[in-house]
């Protein structure tokens, strides 16, 4: 059996770390390569597999340096392994530059179109292009959202080798954590809102928080993790006294206690990004699991995917005025029949089921 070598640009992510030790359970050899850029570290505490390197990267770089760097760092981990290795690609950039390295043998995993983010037509159009071809060369593309296969292939001709894997929980979530989990009352006199995750989007999750801080000091806004720039939780944000910053926490224990302490989830991401229409984020299926009600952008695949479960609400976030006439009318008795709505949808598709991708994989690697 063949042995599957990962890359992964955030080795801290909780979806990488869910992937490998999935096709680790399945019996597949496997060695692990990881860069370490700082965030999520404490996910890198007790992986359930074992880790060949952890390269750390350096932020203080400029960007034509980075690539270089990448660039002979991923040459390096190729050359030193076996020539019939099967190698696993987290994301474009790995990808891309493992593809003009010669790289032939890969499976290929996409969490973010990172070419939807060009704002140049031409050579967003070129590298949607060389997306594409990664796509149709890998011997299996592991693709996180519907919206991306709809974005990159407009006109059809779908290839036959993407495997969905949406962002679900990993097993870790189970029926019986389900059935203790939210037990608090909302509280219409001070709801609380949160974001839990990476803190960033200044146009639409900061800007919510300065909302909730500035307009309703009733209520309460708790963000849980890093923030991306330190800039982001500036001194506005800290002069609020009904706006929390928790910090770090580890994915996925410490989600139990965090949705437990919360009453709406603030997923509003800046959708200037046609990668941020298009994702479909985690958080759509922890809400739903800790029977939490979602705020969400409006025009954005996850805004449909909300529409669909009846689940939460889309607003245009980058606008005060959409915010305040937002928290202005909520309706308690709606976030409680939203919180019902939720406990009905059964586990089966919130959490990760692996099955039909390990019994792909070990196909490839048999």
């Amino acid at each position: 059996m063949k042995t599957i070598v990962f890359i992964a640009l955030h080795l801290s992510q909780p979806r990488c770390i869910k992937r490998i030790a999935t096709i680790k359970s399945a019996g597949i050899p496997i060695k692990v390569y990881g860069f370490d850029s700082g965030l999520y570290n404490d996910n890198l505490t007790n992986l359930p597999f074992p880790v060949t390197k952890i390269i750390k990267r350096d932020k203080n770089i400029g960007k034509v340096e980075k690539i270089f760097s990448f660039t002979k760092t991923i040459h390096r981990i190729i050359n030193e392994n076996p020539k019939d290795c099967i190698f696993y690609f987290f994301g474009f950039e790995i990808t891309s530059i493992a593809w003009l390295l010669g790289c032939r043998s890969y499976i290929y995993e996409e969490a973010d179109v990172t070419a939807s983010r060009i704002k140049n037509k031409l050579i967003k159009e070129i590298l949607l292009s060389y997306d594409r071809l990664l796509y149709r060369n890998s011997k299996l593309v592991v693709c996180t959202s519907e919206g991306f296969v709809r974005y990159l292939f407009k006109s059809g001709n779908i290839p036959s080798n993407i495997e969905m894997q949406l962002n679900k929980l990993s097993t870790f979530f189970t029926e019986e954590m389900r059935g203790i989990v939210n037990s608090n009352k909302t509280n219409e006199k001070c709801i609380k809102f949160a974001f839990v995750g990476l803190i960033r989007y200044p146009n639409t999750i900061i800007r919510f928080s300065k909302v909730i801080g500035k307009h309703f000091p009733q209520h309460e806004f708790h963000f849980y993790g890093d923030p991306e720039k330190t800039t982001y939780l500036d001194d506005e944000i800290q002069s609020y006294s009904n706006v929390f910053c928790h910090g770090r926490f580890k994915n996925p224990q410490d989600l139990k206690n965090i949705y437990e302490a919360i009453d709406i989830n603030i997923v509003c991401y800046d959708t200037k990004s046609d990668n941020v229409r298009i994702a479909e984020p985690n958080k759509l299926y922890e809400s739903i699991f800790f029977h939490t009600p979602i705020i969400v952008s409006t025009n954005t695949f996850l805004a449909e995917k909300v529409k669909r479960y009846n689940i939460g609400y889309e607003i245009d976030s980058a606008d005060d005025k959409a915010i305040c006439r937002f928290v202005k009318g909520i309706d308690i008795k709606e976030i409680l029949q939203i919180k019902e709505r939720m406990k009905s949808i059964p586990i089966s598709e919130l959490v990760d089921n692996p099955q039909e991708l390990k019994r792909r994989i070990q196909s490839i690697v048999s």
